[in-house]
């Protein structure tokens, strides 16, 4: 996008670094700060960089987070993933509990209010005592309606912050930030990189939008190319099982099916169960999963125990979080995705 020399671009996550657990030094800190722009990913994908990228926004470095605002999907195993939705289950039995105990408390309510107007129907004339003590009672009931009204907002309080206890699990609340392997994504989301390139950096306006043309046809160019690569599949073939869930825009735009992964949550720092890892194995063999795809970034070892497991398995290893080094076919993001869906399209075939 700044093609032809038009600025130094440095990279702060080195090739192989996870940009879920990448952490800066100071002199990467140093060197944010002096830059005319930061680009980052966004919606919770650098974990360990976000503090730094917010104090260097507030120093007055323009921070540019490339998937904010994009369509996004959803996680397709967050929340709930091979049977481990414990949480989320319980708080839902814990509400239908409560709910169940407000119904028992307005019926008592309910009762004791037509009990009274039974006595008042019976009375052939009131007393002045006894309409002091309907007074009492009546006031009764208002404290009684003041706490149910006080144990409901409670509740709402209680619901208010299981909402941001969720939202503070693994990515940010955004969706999925692994927008990049969806080439059409990243070409509808290039022209506002170009006009922050113009506007924030002081790039010339006629060389970016040179730069931008070549590139969207380039981008094109692979995205068709990665699509006719999976034609040569079988549909029944497209299902993928990954080391965590990387690849839910790769299957969203060409249409395969994500049956599971070995790390149960979205975060790539999260651990495998020995449980989840039975519980996929039985889902690969009734599926007939041709593929277990590891990722460059993340040890193999529960990957293979997995495919051990199943038996009659390959391995695969796809770049995810990065691009590969020299002489990897994966130097490039064009490259990347082009070796990806290679790998993919052979191992499945």
């Amino acid at each position: 996008m700044a093609c032809g020399g038009q600025a130094d671009i440095e990279t702060i996550i080195p090739v192989g670094g996870d940009p879920h657990s990448y952490e800066p030094s100071l002199q990467d800190r140093a060197r944010m700060e002096n830059a005319a722009l930061v680009v980052a990913n966004g919606l919770g994908l650098e974990e360990a960089l976000e503090d730094t990228l917010e104090a260097v926004a507030d120093s007055g470095t323009p921070v540019f987070e490339f998937a904010e605002g994009m369509d996004t999907i959803p996680f397709s195993f967050e929340g709930a993933h091979h049977g481990e939705g414990g949480e989320d289950e319980g708080h839902d039995e814990e509400e239908a509990e409560q709910e169940e105990g407000h119904h028992e408390d307005a019926d008592d309510d309910e009762s004791e209010e037509e009990g009274h107007e039974e006595r008042e129907a019976q009375e052939d004339e009131g007393h002045h005592e006894e309409e002091e003590g309907e007074a009492e009672e009546e006031e009764g009931h208002h404290e009684e309606a003041d706490d149910d009204e006080s144990e409901e907002e409670g509740h709402d309080e209680e619901e208010a912050g299981h909402e941001e206890e969720d939202e503070g699990h693994g990515h940010g609340s955004g969706g999925d930030p692994h927008v990049w392997f969806d080439p059409h994504r990243v070409s509808e989301a290039l022209p506002r990189l170009a006009g922050v390139l113009t506007s924030d950096v002081g790039l010339d306006s006629a060389a970016v939008d040179a730069c931008l043309s070549s590139y969207l046809a380039e981008l094109e160019a692979v995205d068709a190319e990665v699509a006719a690569k999976v034609e040569q599949l079988p549909a029944a073939n497209r299902k993928l099982v990954t080391n965590h869930e990387a690849l839910g825009y790769f299957a969203d735009r060409y249409g395969f099916e994500l049956i599971g992964t070995v790390i149960p949550t979205p975060a790539s720092m999260a651990q495998a169960s020995p449980a989840g890892l039975e519980e996929l194995a039985e889902i690969i063999e009734h599926e007939g999963i041709k593929a277990i795809f590891a990722e460059t970034l993340h040890s193999v070892d529960d990957v293979e125990a997995l495919a051990d497991r199943v038996g009659d398995v390959d391995v695969v290893t796809l770049y995810t979080g990065s691009l590969g080094p020299p002489g990897s076919g994966a130097e490039t993001y064009v490259d990347f995705m082009r070796t990806n869906a290679d790998l993919i399209v052979d191992a499945l075939g």
